[in-house]
């Protein structure tokens, strides 16, 4: 109980989260709840009363319980005020009535391949002759024009002509659910449209510091563009200094992520933190006393914000902004576990701002990270001793990446599925790299309206030592075995990872045999259910016909083994990967790239116009391609599995007369128009139905 007296700001983030949990895990159970919370508020006032009476001390456990409870339902309801109860004119409403709509753009554009993308706030919509005033926050995809591509700026007003749908969910087992990500972010649909659909109609920023932050950060990648021309090395200082990834090419990215130091190229904790220990560098010595203390926090909180303004107050940078601005001002109290409390203030401040934080990778990652290093680096720090002092500084480098691996593996594995084997080597190099480019850079930024030719002079060593670093990180890359790549835990893996790793450090720190013997037990069990799934997935037998625009993609899994069937090889496999492979992955199966048999030349099918017709796992499966009215049959055609494609059958009564099936389903070539007149038709009939591009992918599984 005494133990948490020194981190009260811990336990309320962890109360407050534990809130923000229940109403998303129990949404029915909520209401009821709220009823009790809502009478011990009532009661509060009461027992505040008794307590002067009786003394705060006696009643300290019944007071606890009623606080912690108001900050639990307090988690709950800034959930269901932000997200749960939308306004009564939200545009989720409207989705399909309305042929236009008008709107602030609230960010700064992000590039894609074929598109440049906005988070746009609409204000009205268009239908016919008729407006309506509307509220909400969607993306907008604004086609690339290469004869005229205007680019967009922070509280630009747009009109535009065409319509924005409502995001969809994933349409195959376990592919990542974008429609849940952006809902997290408050944004629930979005619109593709052609640049000539848009008109500009003047600019009203909606946030003035917001307009600065955009506009300074444009100001200094023009800066960046003009010292430093190299397109590689300018695509990696933009990243680096400012948190522009658009202009960072695939390999680039593959080599950073392969040698454990993509953290360096996404702007976060680990920059405003080299910048706070840069700051510890210059001004550590006025920290001795109070006074000083108070200083050196104003200088930092400061200078980070400063920072924060230049990398465009992007979410990762406001959340460690925030983060190290708490911990600086903790500093004043200079007490001993007060960097804890700091960092649960942190959270705290965080989470009422906006609940669903929790959910952010970054921030899971940031919390983890510093939590980590701030609990473990000590500690393994202090496991071996070095006379000399490039050796001893060498070992604390080691130290703090042996620590933020340590505490952020386990989320790392969940959601990238990858570990980077060398990241021990490649940190030694990266991180203190980073420090002097991140600080080479910003002075660069600096100087250049006051003396041009320096800021040349650090352009020119800044795009140097990145030179260094990507040549190195490549090194590193091309070593052996330097990524293991296809780690899959899920949720409750990830419980399990972290609970082992926790009772396993503490029981060794504080030398508890029985702690480090749960710590085991629960290694083993882990390792148990590991085996039970994969018992489990050797007895399957499945085939999947997965949900791909415009595509035939069959999977047929037996056991580990799985072979995919496309009509084309030349198909772009990573786009289906991007679609299949979390699939395999989660059940334990190769990458695709490992097993693909083309439909047309397989053995397991054959294609006579207008049906392709095949055999896998003793289930027949017909596809009809092409209109069929014009032949005719002798006999009752008997399938498993039949697929409709390209609008073929316009009359399900005619099909069931000539064909005898189990499963019909609706194609991914046909358009949604057909699949809900095929689905009517079905219905009416009562013929099952299942529509890939509707219903998402289908899966029969076996029987042996």
């Amino acid at each position: 109980m005494y133990f948490w007296n020194s981190y009260p700001f811990v336990r309320l983030s962890i109360v407050l989260i534990s809130g923000i949990f229940c109403i998303e895990l129990f949404p029915g159970v909520w209401q009821h709840f709220n009823l009790s919370i809502g009478a011990l508020l009532l009661l509060f006032p009461l027992f505040l009363v008794l307590s002067k009476k009786i003394g705060f001390y006696k009643l300290r456990i019944i007071n606890g319980i009623i606080s912690l409870s108001i900050f639990f339902f307090l988690g709950g309801e800034l959930v269901r005020t932000k997200y749960l109860d939308l306004p009564y004119n939200h545009y989720i409403s409207y989705n399909k009535n309305h042929d236009g709509f008008s709107g602030t753009v609230t960010s700064s554009a992000t590039e894609r391949t074929n598109h440049f993308r906005y988070d746009f706030e609409l204000n009205h919509i268009t239908n016919r002759d008729s407006i309506k005033s509307i509220q909400g926050t969607i993306h907008l995809y604004i086609k690339k024009d290469t004869s005229n591509q205007t680019v967009y700026e922070y509280g630009d007003q747009l009109l535009i002509h065409g319509r924005f749908f409502e995001i969809t969910g994933p349409g195959n087992p376990n592919e990542f659910n974008f429609k849940k990500y952006s809902s997290l972010q408050n944004i629930y649909s979005h619109a593709f449209v052609r640049a000539r659909d848009v008109r500009h109609g003047g600019s009203s920023p909606p946030n003035k510091i917001f307009e600065y932050a955009y506009k300074t950060q444009i100001k200094a990648a023009q800066i960046i563009d003009k010292h430093i021309s190299e397109p590689r090395e300018n695509g990696i200082a933009k990243a680096l200094l400012l948190g522009i990834k658009d202009h960072l090419d695939n390999e680039v990215k593959k080599s950073y992520s392969a040698a454990g130091a993509m953290h360096v190229l996404a702007v976060s904790g680990l920059h405003v933190g080299i910048v706070y220990l840069f700051l510890q560098f210059l001004f550590g010595g006025i920290k001795k006393t109070r006074p000083g203390r108070q200083v050196f926090s104003l200088i930092s909180i400061t200078v980070i914000w400063c920072y924060a303004l230049i990398t465009g107050l992007s979410p990762s940078v406001l959340r460690a902004a925030t983060m190290f601005s708490i911990v600086a001002w903790g500093e004043i109290k200079a007490t001993k576990g007060n960097i804890y409390n700091s960092l649960g203030l942190a959270a705290f401040v965080l989470l009422l701002v906006d609940p669903y934080l929790i959910y952010s990778v970054g921030f899971q990652l940031s919390f983890s990270a510093v939590f980590g290093i701030v609990y473990l680096q000590p500690k393994i720090y202090r496991l071996l001793e070095f006379n000399s002092l490039l050796a001893d500084k060498a070992w604390a480098i080691t130290c703090v990446s042996i620590a933020a691996q340590m505490a952020t593996f386990p989320l790392t594995a969940y959601y990238f599925h990858q570990f980077p084997t060398y990241f021990l080597a490649s940190n030694l190099v990266v991180i203190p790299a980073a420090t002097i480019m991140l600080v080479g850079g910003i002075s660069m930024l600096l100087f250049d309206p006051i003396i041009s030719e320096v800021s040349s002079a650090l352009g020119f060593a800044l795009s140097k030592i990145i030179w260094f670093v990507n040549e190195s990180v490549s090194i590193v890359e091309s070593l052996p075995h330097s990524l293991i790549n296809w780690i899959y835990l899920d949720l409750i893996g990830l419980i399990s990872t972290y609970s082992i790793v926790i009772f396993l450090i503490w029981g060794f720190h504080h030398h508890s045999f029985k702690t480090m013997l749960i710590g085991v037990l629960l290694f083993l069990g882990f390792l148990y259910t590991r085996l039970l799934s994969t018992n489990s997935q050797s007895s399957c037998n499945q085939i999947i016909f997965y949900e791909i625009k415009e595509k035939k993609v069959i999977d047929h899994i037996v056991g580990h083994h799985a072979e995919l069937y496309l009509e084309s090889k030349t198909d772009d496999l990573e786009s289906l990967s991007y679609q299949i492979n979390p699939n395999r992955l989660a059940s334990g199966l190769a990458p695709i790239s490992t097993s693909i048999q083309s439909i047309n030349t397989s053995n397991q099918f054959e294609v006579k116009s207008p049906f392709t017709y095949g055999i896998l796992g003793g289930k027949k499966i017909l596809y009809i391609d092409s209109t069929t009215f014009d032949l005719r049959f002798d006999h009752l055609i008997e399938t498993d599995i039949l697929v409709l494609e390209n609008g073929s059958i316009k009359n399900l009564n005619w099909l069931r007369d000539h064909f005898q099936f189990k499963h019909l389903l609706i194609g991914n070539s046909n358009t949604r128009f057909y699949s809900n007149k095929m689905k009517q038709q079905a219905h009416a009939s009562n013929i099952p139905i299942h529509s890939l591009i509707q219903d998402g992918a289908f899966i029969l599984n076996v029987r042996k």
